[in-house]
């Protein structure tokens, strides 16, 4: 608080109108920091430099400012920083010590714990997810806003095709996710030899070396002695164009091609393709059979 002298005019004793004269006062003033009296010009001036207002859309990107955007009031404080700071979405990626891998259909596959790496950007992070296709697994919001490594320990038995992903969900809110593993399951493809002549049902092929892969050309090397090579998959891949030996030479016309319900290791029957080759005597004879 401060004292001030103040000169006013006041009516004379007479309480007449039309004569006054000059009196000083002791007065005193409130300072406050909460209201200031400035003129217009310093006013304008502070409005201008302090928000900012236009309305012609933005025609390109600048920092976290889109196209389209226009401005009415907005603080300049929350402009520099919409300029400066570009919004960046978090980073994730996962791991587990069962990678991606194909397996053959009946078998099980167990996944004990799945790991997710984090990186915090502009915004925290809310929540970090681990799925199994589209199933949610498991899912971490505690102490999660800065990110880190987090461990899932959930156990997860997979029975059929299918992948594992992490999800990490920041304030914005932005998702991004990482696969963390892929699981191809197949019925698998069946190579080796029989002797001339022999019976071909489920139990000769059975009897063959198995091949757990995803269709595709494969190539495999047979001993023969007086033998019959033989290749069996699954009918569903359709028919072989070609049987290339290492020197290019197609023998598809040496084989007989014949269909055989097969028992899975899921205990199902399923048809194969089955090609028996004519008797022949090589050793380590390179065979690629190749799809169309």
């Amino acid at each position: 608080m401060a004292e001030y002298n103040i000169t006013i005019l006041q009516k004379n004793e007479a309480g007449t109108l039309d004569t006054y004269y000059p009196k000083t006062i002791a007065a005193q003033v409130t300072e406050s920091t909460e209201k200031q009296f400035v003129s217009a010009a310093k006013k304008t001036q502070y409005d201008e430099n302090t928000m900012y207002t236009n309305a012609n859309p933005i025609v390109s990107p600048t920092g976290q400012i889109v196209p389209g955007d226009t401005f009415t009031d907005e603080p300049v404080k929350n402009m520099l920083t919409k300029i400066l700071y570009p919004y960046v979405q978090p980073e994730i990626s996962g791991n587990t010590a069962v990678g991606s891998r194909v397996v053959e259909k009946g078998v099980t596959t167990t996944v004990a714990s799945v790991n997710a790496v984090v990186s915090k950007k502009s915004e925290p992070i809310s929540t970090v997810e681990l799925y199994n296709g589209g199933t949610l697994v498991e899912s971490k919001s505690d102490a999660v806003a800065d990110g880190g490594t987090f461990a899932f320990s959930q156990v997860i038995n997979i029975t059929d095709t299918t992948v594992l992903k992490v999800k990490a969900t920041d304030a914005k809110p932005t998702t991004v996710e990482a696969v963390v593993a892929e699981y191809t399951y197949v019925y698998p493809f069946y190579h080796g030899t029989v002797a001339a002549g022999a019976t071909i049902d489920s139990a000769a092929v059975l009897g063959l070396v198995k091949d757990v892969a995803v269709k595709g050309d494969r190539t495999y090397a047979f001993d023969l002695d007086d033998t019959c090579a033989v290749i069996a998959y699954p009918a569903a891949y359709g028919d072989l164009v070609k049987v290339e030996d290492r020197h290019g030479f197609d023998n598809l016309p040496s084989f007989t091609k014949t269909q055989v319900s097969v028992t899975g290791t899921d205990g199902t029957n399923q048809n194969y393709n089955v090609y028996v080759k004519e008797p022949a005597t090589a050793t380590a004879f390179e065979l690629t059979c190749k799809f169309e």
